[in-house]
């Protein structure tokens, strides 16, 4: 019998409706080259795609040659999957289709309804959904992501080093999956970095990079001192949260085994705001000196800021922003966006119950972009904040004064890359849409094409089939509704009402990864 034929994609959902990849995002997603890695490759042919990177999929070609479609992304991507799904079935009706990722743990009755097979545990169940699809024996001897099937790069390497978090930040989709955190052990990383052949920067895509025990941390700066200085990077980044710089020794640890920088979700500034997300870890001590302590170490500091238009004015937000640009000892974020009261999380349970969630809310509006709740401020003033942010918020003059002084200050203290990734936030600022107009047809800039209002606006031609499809499938392409024209939870979600709802704090069990459960 031949080798099963598979192919996974990696499926979007545009935050700024341009339908286009973007080769230029960082992190990019490897999911499914971690997906691939637990098959052997002796046994399974094997092809990836990625919608974040290269735009729509619509290779009908790869559709018609493979046996098994694998579609993973994330929350507002439902969509999306369930519309390759339909061109899928439509060229190759013997193909067979699974969806995982969250919205298999959130939504699994609803799935069903869409795929062939709905995979809700880790990226260890592809090698049962294979097993379950040709017959057994197609697991990998060593698992190991294949970063063979993704573009080469000699920049930037990803590596994965722990899952899930130890903390349960109101909003955060983490919190909605509520999993233990996990680290693998260290010859499993040793093996991955290993793996992906030198690079300028491996960057490590934990969600939480400082989560577990102390001593393992330390095991862990150890073994990447070790690398680095045999030359198998340049440097390395990670996730770390606000406890990691409580002592001063992790950024000197960090620096002499060879790391750049460091995202932390800081979120904003406001200690009030901070304690509503649940975020107690960034109350330890003021974020702006965190921010610049991390500088002066040498470690460049990203970071992005999430406005709650339903607890905040949008005057406090202003002065927010402004206290930032007017700051040149710390940097820019990197992003700004929206509170996601994403499903599954205690804030999609509040917004819900409090009455507060807007009527006809559709999945793809989650995207920190849209309006999805009812505001403190004006609707109209609200509306006119996100378009907005949306096309810059900050002042360019403004922006590239900060930008001046943050390289004088720095100039001397941050490496080459980190200089220049500290300073690539000024652009990021002042155009967040680069890279995003596409031909989707509601690009950003025309007129119209964004209401900003979650529910109301033009769905774009991603909604319309690309070839000729059966009738059954035309279902596919109607968007999945969160809330009723009365903002109650739609029906569509009624049966998976327990796993939205369900209140948090329980921590699930989950198979260990070359690695040990830390609790």
């Amino acid at each position: 019998m031949a080798n099963p034929r598979i192919l996974i994609l990696n499926c979007y959902s545009d935050n700024h409706r341009g339908a286009r990849g973007n080769p230029w995002i960082v992190p990019q997603s490897i999911a499914p080259a971690v997906l691939a890695g637990m098959l052997d490759p002796a046994r399974v042919e094997m092809r990836l795609a990625c919608e974040f990177r290269n735009g729509p999929f619509e290779d009908l070609r790869a559709l018609q040659w493979a046996d098994l479609l694998v579609l993973t992304g994330l929350n507002p991507s439902f969509d999306r999957m369930k519309q390759v799904t339909a061109h899928a079935r439509a060229v190759n009706p013997g193909i067979v289709v699974a969806m995982g990722g969250p919205l298999a743990r959130m939504l699994p009755n609803l799935s069903r309804r869409y795929f062939d097979y709905v995979c809700g545990d880790d990226a260890e169940q592809m090698v049962s959904l294979v097993d379950a699809v040709f017959g057994p024996g197609h697991a990998a001897e060593v698992p190991m992501p294949r970063h063979d099937l993704l573009p080469a790069s000699r920049i930037i390497g990803y590596v994965e080093s722990s899952r899930n978090c130890n903390f349960r930040c109101s909003f955060c989709a983490m919190t909605a999956e509520d999993r233990a955190f996990m680290a693998y052990d260290l010859d499993d990383i040793r093996r991955q970095i290993d793996a992906l052949g030198y690079r300028q920067c491996v960057m490590f895509l934990d969600q939480n990079f400082f989560g577990g025990p102390r001593s393992y941390f330390a095991a862990r700066m150890a073994l990447l001192k070790e690398l680095f200085e045999q030359g198998k990077f340049g440097g390395w980044a990670a996730l770390v949260t606000a406890d990691f710089f409580a002592n001063a020794d992790n950024l000197a640890r960090a620096r002499e085994s060879g790391c750049i920088g460091f995202f932390s979700g800081v979120e904003s500034f406001s200690r009030v705001q901070l304690t509503a997300f649940n975020k107690k870890q960034n109350l330890l001590q003021p974020q702006e000196e965190i921010i610049q302590s991390c500088l002066e170490a040498g470690l460049v500091f990203h970071y992005g800021l999430i406005f709650d238009l339903v607890e905040q004015r949008i005057d406090e937000l202003l002065a927010e922003t402004d206290f930032i640009v007017a700051n040149p000892r710390i940097t820019l974020p990197s992003f700004l966006g929206f509170a996601i009261p994403m499903l599954g999380t205690p804030l999609f349970g509040t917004r819900l119950r409090e009455g507060l969630l807007l009527p006809n809310l559709r999945l793809r509006d989650m995207d920190g972009r849209s309006l999805v709740c009812r505001p403190v401020d004006p609707i109209e003033k609200a509306i006119a904040f996100a378009a907005l942010m949306d096309s810059g918020l900050l002042a360019k003059r403004k922006v590239a004064m900060h930008a001046w002084r943050f390289f004088r200050r720095y100039r001397t203290t941050l490496s080459g890359w980190g200089l220049l990734s500290g300073l690539a936030n000024a652009w990021a600022m002042s155009y967040p849409r680069l890279g995003s107009n596409g031909r989707d047809g509601i690009r950003p800039g025309r007129e119209g094409c964004r209401s900003y209002l979650g529910g109301s606006e033009a769905l774009g031609s991603l909604y319309r089939p690309r070839i000729r499809i059966p009738e059954r499938y035309h279902g596919h392409f109607e968007p999945l509704c969160v809330t009723d024209a009365d903002g109650e939870l739609h029906d569509d979600l009624i049966d998976d009402a327990a796993s939205l709802l369900r209140p948090s704090g329980g921590v699930v069990t989950i198979p260990t990864y070359n690695g040990v459960a830390v609790s």
